[in-house]
């Protein structure tokens, strides 16, 4: 077992933030590539640095497996950067560079999962002798050009040139020192990383101290004395200082004169360049970095402004008049799910006690006009406030789905199908809890229709009057307050017959099959331990993927719908609340009790009039709305309620809908509709199936009172 170096636990989320990310960029480029079947030059680059990045970050949190797994791999597209000639058949490339980010993936799955700081660390011998084997490979196809070579350029030069042979004059220099934030530790490594950044835009670069990346104790050097970079005038001057300015951790820089950048260890911290005032503890930040080409070329700002430590009024004016001139770096702030959880449970808390304020009974029958104006005001801001923390929380699918690329990718490849993938309405919002949960089925249901949907054989689709190739289908939209998701191919469908035979086999049927409707037949693949598969492969035939699928939707608060036809193809219909925690809900009461019915679901509302009131084959109610029947549930029957409300024209009726599936609900009366914050149920209630009876939380009311929160899609199936 390994261990977790002592004092790096505090970088541990910043470093899993950076390298995923990284690694799916690098993927998305793999695939993109391949697709093309071309490399172009940026991307040669763009992976190189990737993979040279990934071993810094990885060194310096001494994660020694990854940090040389990136170095080899990094070494063979050194090989290809320097001589982009040999790339001409080489898919085997592709394979190895997808083995080392999924061994990447499965090593930090097991450091973010480990015990008091020990996890299992990996053995990559195989893949590394394999990435070796491909550098020799590559470099014997450049007539042994890079052969020997499998490492990073010398770092007094940056363009494969010597130092004595690259450097212009003094005058034609360009000297920046630089500081990093205070108390970010390891400041040798992070020099190393900056050079690593702009290595790319210098023709020459030299850099003091020079040896960051072997020497720990260049670190307290740079505290003191400041980080130097010199490159040449020739270079983009203005771009490769907005590299410097907007790199991880660095807190300010400045361009030395002729004179300072002679003496290098002399210069102390200038008075000139003051430290920008950190924040009371370390926060992750993620910079967007700049296109490389074409390069902007903004006014570079030398020096970040002071901040004040006697005014907060100058502070925020020295904020202001920063961002104002385009100095100011664009920053996101990572921050971690769970405190954005706690602040979206205090809005909840503040939306609910104001409530609690306004509906106060002892303000009942009072004129109180300051305090209604006040009331107002109070809540347009918790409204607005709401709004601000609810789209802190949304992020798009674009992460999730671009992930299906290479499900397909690899299935494309082990199955032999030619298959299109096609995504739309990748950049369609959702909750960040409900992305977390929508991974899993969205794989499932990707991989069902390359396996199942998309024929074996070619011909048949041609016979059939069918592309050829076969397209598989990912989108997004939003549709009245949630987001419908769709899965489909153009594969041969689903055959009721053969899905019917194996329920017989089962013994699953629950009803004579002669009633069972084709709709009802295609969702019994949902149903545990379903598999038309006769044999179990690689991808499918052990009768798990599908029910879990729907498992996972439905914790989203969510359902799926089959829909398919036999030769034609499959559609996967998944729709998901927009957010799981805040709801619109119109509130109900039936005798003393008080339901909130998500307002998504309703359709309308109304009393009943005589005349309309049918009974279906079996005795049971129903109601005809413009030539249509749907069943009426009495509220007060289903949860065993007394109400002196029994008569079907005292009371109101709501038509929800869901899941395709309609039906009325009979209550007392309307209260109105509410925004509500969902509560969980205590724990202690678990040993009942209460979620399985229709209720999916509840909610507290503005006098106190508890509200019982309506899962329609539960309660009419």
């Amino acid at each position: 077992m390994a261990k977790i170096e002592p004092g790096m636990e505090s970088m541990l989320d910043m470093y899993f933030f950076e390298t995923n990310s990284l690694l799916e960029q690098l993927d998305e480029i793999l695939l993109r590539t391949e697709q093309a079947n071309a490399f172009e030059s940026e991307d040669i680059k763009e992976i190189f640095r990737i993979m040279h990045t990934i071993k810094g970050s990885s060194a310096m949190m001494g994660f020694e497996n990854l940090s040389v797994l990136a170095h080899k791999a990094e070494d063979m597209f050194f090989v290809i950067r320097e001589n982009p000639d040999v790339i001409t058949d080489v898919s085997f490339v592709y394979d190895l560079v997808f083995q080392v980010s999924d061994s990447y993936k499965t090593q930090l799955e097991a450091i973010q999962n480990n015990e008091n700081g020990e996890y299992e660390q990996m053995n990559f011998d195989e893949l590394i002798n394999k990435l070796l084997k491909a550098r020799d490979h590559l470099a014997n196809e450049a007539n042994g050009e890079s052969a020997s070579s499998g490492g990073d350029k010398p770092a007094a030069a940056a363009g494969g040139e010597s130092a004595a042979a690259a450097a212009p004059t003094e005058k034609g220099k360009v000297t920046v020192r630089v500081f990093f934030e205070e108390g970010c530790q390891m400041e040798n490594l992070r020099a190393f990383l900056l050079i690593n950044t702009i290595r790319e835009e210098c023709s020459f670069l030299e850099f003091y101290p020079a040896d960051v990346e072997t020497n720990a104790e260049t670190s307290k050097e740079i505290v003191e004395h400041g980080f130097l970079i010199t490159f040449s005038e020739e270079d983009n001057r203005d771009y490769i200082l907005k590299l410097i300015e907007t790199a991880l951790n660095v807190q300010s820089y400045e361009v030395l004169s002729n004179e300072e950048a002679a003496n290098p260890t002399k210069t102390s911290i200038s008075e000139e360049v003051p430290k920008a005032e950190l924040p009371p503890e370390p926060v992750a930040v993620k910079t967007e970095k700049p296109a490389p080409a074409p390069a902007p070329t903004p006014a570079p700002a030398a020096n970040k402004p002071a901040a004040s430590a006697d005014s907060s009024v100058e502070k925020a004016q020295a904020a202001v008049a920063n961002a104002q001139s385009g100095a100011q770096k664009q920053n996101l702030i990572s921050v971690n799910l769970a405190k954005l959880d706690a602040l979206h449970d205090i809005v909840g808390e503040i939306i609910t006690t104001e409530s609690m304020v306004i509906s106060n009974p002892d303000l009942e029958g009072l004129e109180l006009e300051s305090f209604n104006k006040a009331a107002r005001d109070l809540r347009k801001l918790t409204s607005e406030l709401q709004d601000t923390v609810m789209s802190i929380r949304m992020v798009p699918l674009a992460g999730v789905f671009q992930k299906m690329n290479r499900i397909v990718r690899d299935m494309r490849k082990k199955l032999g199908k030619e298959v299109d993938f096609v995504i739309e309405g990748e950049n369609t919002e959702v909750d960040k809890s409900i992305v977390d949960n929508l991974q899993d089925p969205l794989m499932h249901l990707v991989r069902n229709c390359m396996d199942h949907g998309i024929e074996e054989n070619s011909k048949d689709r041609v016979l059939a009057g069918k592309p050829e190739k076969g397209t598989i289908k990912l989108t997004a939209q939003n549709a009245s307050g949630e987001v419908v998701i769709t899965v489909s191919d153009d594969g041969a469908g689903i055959d009721p017959d053969k899905i019917m035979a194996k329920a017989r086999r089962m013994g699953i049927l629950t009803k004579p099959e002669n009633e069972y409707t084709e709709k009802e037949i295609q969702n019994l693949i949902l149903l545990p331990g379903f598999s038309t598969n006769e044999q179990v492969t690689e991808f499918s035939g052990r009768g798990v993927g599908m029910d879990v699928v729907k498992a996972n939707i439905e914790k989203c608060g969510g359902a799926i719908i089959v829909d398919s036809k036999k030769g034609v193809g499959t559609n996967f219909i998944i729709k998901i609340p927009l957010t799981l925690a805040i709801i619109d809900g119109m509130e109900i009461t039936v005798g003393d009790l008080v339901f909130t019915v998500p307002i998504s679901t309703i359709r309308e509302s109304f009393k009943v009039e005589s005349g309309q009131i049918v009974s279906d084959t079996s005795g049971n109610e129903m109601i005809m709305i413009r030539g249509v029947c749907y069943p009426i549930l009495r509220m007060h029957e289903k949860f065993a309620i007394e109400t002196e409300v029994t008569n079907l024209e005292d009371g109101i009726l709501l038509l929800v809908e869901t899941d395709n599936k309609s039906v009325c609900i009979f209550a007392d009366r309307l209260i109105g509709e509410q925004q509500v914050v969902v509560k969980p149920f205590p724990t202690y209630l678990s040993r009942y199936n209460i979620k399985g009876e229709g209720l999916s939380g509840c909610t507290i009311m503005g006098d106190g009172s508890i509200s019982l929160i309506i899962d329609t899609n539960t309660l009419i199936g």
